[in-house]
């Protein structure tokens, strides 16, 4: 599954911002606000923009320029050829990635986030989770890759087809495993303190036919003031988590439609139509890169340093040609999800029958997260996987009409 990069003051104004979005009454949004909100989300569109180029400008120097097939050979020089050779010269290649993208990175999910008033992170606090992430991902990117490279050599016209096929069940595990042992590293997860909420939230799933094995809090207000709530885990270790932002702002109504939208996912089954079509881009991805990575090596193998793909000094070339599909089938994973979202709101508001609470809970979701209410088209079409807040409001009034419920106010953009 693509993690993508950067996405990513005013505390004052956020607070009041939260605060009226409580209220059903009408939702014109103070043009300040709506301004702060929109600078801010066009900040992080450029930064997210400059960080695109920037890495694929200097991932295409690193490798037609032969810097990779050199750092290859320095770093085989002191460790040796063969799986330690290997291990080491893929550790490097990530340990110099993350590198070259932390300045950026920096900018985008520290500096901008504190300017808006909406990072809680000290830089200390900021770097060590960041070191954490680093940590993590090198203990499952350098196995994973040594893997791959010898499915290349062992089977090197169909290693696409096994690498894609082995994704699957990984993809799996790392769900089942995510929430036990990777996201306790960077938050606390406890029980939810309060326990009357926490039944409510059990009994709202179960009308829907979901088990849940606890609804747990978590204190996301270690590194932000901005709310979320999700499910954690498959089968048995299904788990609600509620950040404690969330908790703090949100009234128990609100709380309720935000979780449910998140049952819906469950009862839906969505993480596994995720995971299918992952699967299908997956082969996709890697036999496009196959593709392209065999034509390159030989028509510029003199350059890059190496003909042999299964030459751990083709791993920056095949990471840039996965970057580049990759963000060519962005837009058609953001529509499908868009359509999962969409079904996901309106079973919410078919299990708990409150539109105005549904809507007052998007008017605050916007105004704590800053969210731009009405993005431009080409922005939301290219990068939103939600609706837009306006979109979802509209939605809930829609439904309201529909079935004869009191209906929230939309939100109104001067």
């Amino acid at each position: 599954m693509v993690s993508w990069p950067m996405i990513i003051r005013g505390a004052l104004a956020l607070r009041r911002l939260a605060a009226d979005g409580a209220s059903p009454g009408a939702r014109t949004v103070d043009p300040e606000r709506l301004r702060r909100a929109r600078r801010y989300n066009r900040t992080k569109e450029q930064l997210f923009l400059v960080g695109l180029v920037t890495s694929l400008v200097t991932g295409a120097l690193v490798v037609f320029s032969g810097a990779a097939a050199r750092v290859r050979t320095a770093v085989q020089c002191r460790t040796g050829r063969g799986l330690p050779g290997d291990a080491a010269t893929t550790t490097v290649y990530s340990l110099l990635g993350w590198l070259a993208a932390l300045p950026l990175d920096y900018i985008s999910s520290y500096v901008v986030e504190h300017r808006y008033g909406l990072s809680n992170q000290t830089r200390t606090a900021w770097l060590t989770d960041h070191l954490k992430g680093l940590g993590v991902g090198l203990v499952l990117q350098t196995p994973l890759a040594l893997a791959g490279y010898t499915a290349i050599r062992r089977w090197p016209r169909t290693w696409w087809a096994i690498v894609s096929a082995a994704s699957i069940p990984l993809t799996v595990l790392l769900a089942q495993l995510g929430p036990v042992l990777i996201m306790p590293l960077f938050n606390k997860y406890e029980p939810l303190k309060d326990r009357e909420l926490a039944e409510r939230l059990k009994a709202l799933a179960a009308r829907s036919g979901i088990e849940v094995a606890d609804v747990l809090q978590t204190d996301m207000s270690r590194q932000t003031k901005k709310a979320n709530a999700f499910f954690a885990g498959l089968g048995r270790t299904k788990r609600i988590v509620l950040a404690d932002t969330l908790l703090e702002q949100f009234t128990p109504e609100e709380i309720e439609v935000v979780v449910a939208h998140e049952i819906a996912h469950q009862a839906h089954r969505d993480i596994w139509r995720f995971i299918a079509l992952g699967s299908v881009f997956t082969v996709a991805l890697s036999f496009l890169v196959d593709r392209l990575a065999r034509g390159t090596l030989a028509r510029f193998g003199s350059r890059i340093g190496t003909d042999r793909l299964g030459d751990v000094a083709t791993m920056p070339l095949l990471s840039w040609f996965l970057s580049i599909a990759g963000l060519l089938l962005g837009p058609v994973q953001n529509w499908y999800s868009r359509r999962i979202e969409r079904r996901a709101d309106a079973f919410a508001l078919d299990l708990t029958r409150d539109p105005v609470a549904f809507g007052s809970a998007m008017t605050r979701l916007a105004a704590v997260n800053l969210s731009d209410p009405k993005p431009p088209a080409l922005v939301r079409l290219l990068l939103y996987g939600h609706p837009s807040i306006a979109e979802r409001i509209d939605h809930a009034r829609a439904f309201a009409a529909e079935h004869g419920l009191p209906a929230p106010e939309p939100i109104t953009v001067e």
